[in-house]
């Protein structure tokens, strides 16, 4: 099968089926618990490990994946009811008192036991509200979409228009990593609304993120910035920059303007490194030297959905190249991260020498999992020969 495009179909064929196979049974029947909590992880056995505790980032993802899922095809008759459940279940017991979701819970007890205030867990909860009004509708998402939103605003927006707090009281270095995945959960709120004003403020955004962490001369994402907003670092994650690629790239097709070029400097950047697919390490000085070779997962879920994006988007002579690239990428997320057993299981964690550090199979990850399966199967039908001549 010499033609990428048809290895692409391939791939992403081969993935969907593993989704709906064994990905979305095992964390179906093992993630939930009754009362519509989620729990943090899943062992090597396949069973739930039960602890109390939990990240409200987590119980904010596993709605989002549940209302994909339904989006992907997953159409169990139960999955609206539990989906409102759970929604219900996590405005009831992760807001603290301004609105806004705090970092830790008790699962069990329905307790926050860190009610901090915080804008990365409030970007992923504005996000998987925002899905949720694909399964259950407006009348029953958009009041508590529309109240979280405000609360959100009223307590984290600077002042200045200099973005956003990243937690209350506010940090005196910015970070970029809460401010990249509130811009993704507005991109995913005017997608669904196609609201004006969200489309605003996601461009208002960008516009902050463009000027305090975007490094033109380097091409890299900064991950933080002291309280002028100078950038200082020379290290920086390349799983960011590449998730950076694609969402500019989805902004691309949300909005139909062109490709933002530094989504192509970050681009550039990252292949300059010579990064083998699959081994996308933590953390790079800006120079290429290692600075944190281990590897997680979602970096390499980012790193293929970004050749997809300038597979299908990027410059004439990048395209093939990064076809090719996501191809190979993919096939070593299968052989090398994905789990025979349990079936729908993975590996979140290697060393620099390849061994697995990972204790358990971490909920956290099954949003970047998703999402990636998601992108392909969207690719796939997107991606045309005539873009690659």
């Amino acid at each position: 099968m010499k033609n990428p495009l048809k290895k692409l179909a391939r791939l992403s064929q081969e993935f969907e089926h593993w989704t709906h196979e064994d990905l979305l049974p095992l964390w179906w029947k093992q993630s939930r618990l009754d009362n519509g909590a989620f729990y943090e992880a899943i062992g090597f056995d396949g069973k739930a490990v039960p602890a109390p505790e939990a990240r409200v980032r987590v119980q904010a993802r596993q709605i989002y994946c549940m209302a994909l899922a339904w989006k992907m095809g997953w159409r169990k008759k139960s999955l609206p009811k539990k989906l409102e459940a759970s929604i219900d279940r996590f405005l009831d017991t992760c807001l603290g008192p301004e609105g806004v979701p705090g970092m830790m819970i008790d699962i069990e007890k329905g307790e926050l036991t860190d009610p901090q205030p915080n804008l990365y867990v409030s970007a992923y909860a504005l996000l998987a509200l925002a899905q949720s009004r694909k399964v259950l509708g407006g009348r029953v998402i958009d009041p508590k979409l529309d109240k979280l939103k405000n609360d959100i605003e009223s307590l984290l927006a600077m002042p200045d228009g200099n973005g956003y707090r990243e937690t209350v009281p506010a940090n005196s270095i910015r970070l970029q990593n809460p401010h990249m995945h509130y811009y993704e959960s507005l991109l995913c709120l005017y997608k669904i609304t196609k609201l004006p004003g969200v489309r605003e403020q996601s461009e208002a955004l960008l516009s902050f993120a463009h000027s305090t962490f975007f490094d033109q001369r380097n091409g890299v994402v900064q991950e933080r910035v002291n309280p002028t907003l100078e950038m200082s670092a020379r290290e920086y994650e390349p799983g960011h920059s590449m998730e950076w690629v694609w969402l500019l790239g989805w902004r691309s097709r949300l909005f139909k303007v062109p490709l933002d070029p530094f989504a192509v400097r970050l681009y550039v950047h990252y292949c300059s490194a010579d990064i083998p697919e699959g081994e996308t390490p933590m953390g790079l000085a800006v120079d290429h030297s290692p600075v944190d070779p281990s590897r997680r997962l979602w970096s390499q879920t980012e790193s293929l959905k970004a050749h997809l994006t300038i597979a299908e988007r990027g410059p004439a002579e990048l395209r093939l190249p990064a076809l090719n690239r996501a191809i190979e990428c993919g096939r070593v997320i299968q052989e090398n991260w994905i789990l025979e057993e349990p079936r729908g299981g993975w590996c979140d964690r290697f060393d620099a020498d390849g061994e697995p550090l990972a204790q358990n199979i971490p909920a956290s990850m099954f949003y970047h999992i998703l999402v990636m399966v998601q992108e392909l199967r969207r690719s796939t039908k997107k991606i045309r020969k005539s873009s690659l001549s």
